[in-house]
């Protein structure tokens, strides 16, 4: 298949819709651009959704999430009290 497209001053093109139909493409998908041996080569790269990342990290239990939440708290206080009295003996 051969599309064709035009370049706009500002480097800026329209992949021709048979294209994006054949290679999947949707709005906020990522398109990769690859030059081998002098052409480029195009490739969509699916955008994840935040639920698909699910499992990607170790994970935290709700008790841990508790024990982070209690520090950050405890942090952002001595940081706040910290801060407001500079300059005294206290």
């Amino acid at each position: 298949m051969t599309a064709y497209s035009t370049l706009s001053r500002k480097g800026q093109t329209v992949i021709p819709a048979e294209i994006r139909r054949l290679l999947g493409a949707e709005p906020g998908d990522h398109i990769v651009f690859e030059v081998v041996d002098g052409e480029v080569r195009l490739r969509v790269s699916k955008r994840k959704s935040l639920r698909s990342l699910l499992g990607s990290l170790p994970g935290v239990g709700p008790e841990d999430i508790s024990a982070v939440r209690k520090t950050a708290y405890a942090t952002k206080a001595r940081e706040k009290f910290s801060n407001g009295d500079a300059g005294t003996d206290g």
